[in-house]
């Protein structure tokens, strides 16, 4: 099995804490803060270290969703954003083009890769 060390970012809030990651194989088995972070300096609060349990999480969405009348169904990525992009077009059609506005949220706005 293959151990590697990821440094990334973590992005749940406006401190984007530097973040040292051991990951083996396929399996995330450490997250720590990371030392040489000019900001954080290797601290990092618990929601960087309950990142592993939100990526295990069975319950996490890892595909698009689309709502029927039976429930949800899967649908692939390339049909989510068509059908996102058809509706909000059919909205600013019908209500102009401020109808539709984006959000930039709080960690979002510092990151990136958002």
């Amino acid at each position: 099995m293959t151990t590697r060390v990821a440094f990334k970012t973590c992005n749940l809030c406006e401190a984007m804490c530097g973040l040292e990651i051991t990951v083996e194989g396929s399996e995330v088995s450490r997250i720590v803060g990371d030392a040489h972070d000019p900001l954080s300096r290797g601290h990092i609060c618990p929601k960087a270290i309950a990142l592993k349990e939100i990526q295990e999480d069975p319950d996490r969405l890892t595909h698009p969703l689309r709502r029927t009348a039976d429930g949800w169904e899967e649908i692939g990525w390339d049909e989510a954003f068509d059908e996102a992009g058809r509706r909000l077009a059919a909205i600013q059609l019908e209500h102009g083009d401020d109808a539709v506005a984006g959000y930039v949220y709080n960690a979002g706005a510092h990151d990136t890769a958002a």
